[in-house]
């Protein structure tokens, strides 16, 4: 009948409907982004992907929150194509950036950092230290630097070894267990990480080992 043939015409239209959906992909991922902050600041950064199909709707997080489109974080969409423009690039703007795509129901997320790496500064001036034979010591070197740095310590040209040093994100320590006059004089520290920073400590030792 007339009826039952419009009705197989319909489901024949609803199955190529649905065997022509385009699944909700990302055709070029987010890739991550590096710059040297010497070179970066005022800059601007652009995190680029492409998403299927075009009429998917995009948006953007930083560290898991939301991005909100102004001077500092502009959205373009165009086609398949989709950007994020940060302006006037910071340290503050490292981060994991995320673009979060969806269409028909259906959200998928791509993921990437942005990284600014800060050449290393020492925070002090060279410093003149005094201390007993004997005592535990510690000198404190403290910097700034992104990514974290790597430091090595000098005495009288030889390097001191890494078991008495400890190096966080924001100081180097150097530890003397037991000093004695043998351990005075100049100590260089060295700070690595996207460049290199140094510092000299003089070091003064009063007094005379006593042995327990």
């Amino acid at each position: 009948s007339d009826a039952f043939r419009i009705q197989s015409n319909l489901q024949a239209l609803s199955m190529s409907f649905k065997l022509k959906a385009v699944p909700l992909k990302f055709i070029k991922k987010l890739q991550d982004i590096v710059l040297q902050e010497a070179e970066s600041i005022g800059s601007s950064a652009i995190f680029e992907c492409e998403v299927s199909p075009s009429t998917a709707i995009a948006s953007w997080m930083k560290d898991g929150s939301n991005l909100r489109e102004g001077p500092k974080h502009k959205f373009t969409s165009d086609g398949k194509d989709r950007k994020l423009h940060i302006a006037d690039v910071q340290l503050s703007d490292t981060g994991e950036y995320t673009c979060v795509a969806k269409n028909a129901g259906k959200e998928i997320t791509c993921t990437a950092k942005l990284i600014v790496e800060a050449v290393p500064k020492i925070k002090t001036t060279d410093q003149n230290l005094v201390t007993d034979a004997g005592k535990p010591f510690v000198m404190t070197v403290p910097y700034d630097a992104y990514p974290r740095a790597d430091a090595e310590w000098f005495f009288q040209g030889a390097i001191l070894p890494v078991q008495n040093i400890d190096t966080s994100t924001d100081r180097t320590e150097f530890r003397m267990k037991s000093p004695s006059k043998e351990d005075q004089g100049k100590y260089r520290i060295a700070v690595n990480a996207c460049g290199r920073a140094t510092a000299t400590i003089d070091v003064n030792i009063l007094g005379t080992e006593t042995v327990d």
